[in-house]
């Protein structure tokens, strides 16, 4: 909290209160209260997840999603100093309907028409480090089903776009407009990741679906189905993985308890996948 406040004064920035929202494992979010204004501050962390958060704070990643209002406006930001302000944006909770549907639809597009910085990882990168941590868990077995899962998906013959790679809920803010935040883990990866996670955190009945990817100009035929629910399940596996590799959180359900949670959505999957 120290260093916060003591990087906000020589930012100039007055504020009245100051709440810590969220400890993640690679940052710490803050909520800064003034009478004018709300910002929201981020800490990223240079710690051992550090290799597979690289793009977002790029100047040429961050400029453009500001400039396509797909993040609220950035007040500061430093890549060196690993440090984050940008003004907090109030999400609305009104009924999602058609044109809010399509409207998620467009703004995904236009994410992935992002134009990459040069260095930005590939979600395959991503993969690695994610199996060398296993692999010096000697978690081998789970390593084998991820290559196995990644195989499914085929990402070898996708077209790679500027993908967020963590499209839950809370990271989508709407009110008249929509936008998104928390990039950390954007990589180039098939478009179908991030579509088959929407899908699947604001659990789409057909129609919305529909409404959702006319919004991104795609048709829902059979091969874009089974696509999607191949990402679903990747996303989901790859989601446990993560899980098992956050330590320190000791809210998490035992090891034993976490595998059955997953297990039970797979078999939904691979049913999907069997009709």
């Amino acid at each position: 909290m120290i260093n916060i406040t003591s990087a906000l004064k020589d930012l100039n920035i007055s504020f009245e209160e100051i709440s810590e929202i969220r400890k993640g494992e690679n940052s710490d979010t803050f909520l800064i209260t003034s009478r004018k204004r709300k910002l929201v501050v981020k800490k990223f962390k240079n710690i051992k997840f550090k290799q597979i958060t690289n793009a977002f704070l790029n100047k040429k990643i961050i400029d453009q999603l500001v400039t396509k209002k797909l993040f609220p406006n950035i007040i500061y930001y430093s890549e060196e100093k690993d440090f984050l302000i940008y003004e907090y944006f109030e999400s609305a909770k009104n009924n999602k309907d058609k044109f809010f549907f399509e409207n998620l639809g467009k703004k995904i597009r236009e994410m992935h028409n992002i134009e990459p910085c040069k260095n930005i990882l590939t979600y395959e990168q991503q993969l690695n480090f994610y199996k060398q941590l296993l692999q010096r868990n000697k978690e081998d077995q789970l390593v084998t089903k991820i290559e196995s899962l990644f195989d499914d998906v085929n990402i070898q013959s996708s077209e790679l776009v500027f993908s967020h790679n963590d499209l839950n809920i809370n990271n989508i803010l709407f009110n008249k407009d929509i936008c998104m935040i928390d990039y950390e883990y954007s990589s180039l990866n098939s478009k179908f990741s991030d579509i088959a996670k929407v899908i699947y955190e604001f659990k789409l009945n057909k129609l919305e679906t529909e409404y959702f990817l006319d919004g991104y100009r795609i048709t829902l035929d059979k091969q874009t189905e089974k696509q999607i629910i191949l990402w679903q399940r990747f996303n989901l596996y790859i989601d446990y993985i993560w899980t098992l590799l956050i330590k320190s959180n000791k809210e998490l359900p035992v090891k034993e308890n976490l595998k059955d949670f997953y297990l039970k959505r797979f078999i939904d999957f691979d049913t999907k996948l069997s009709n």
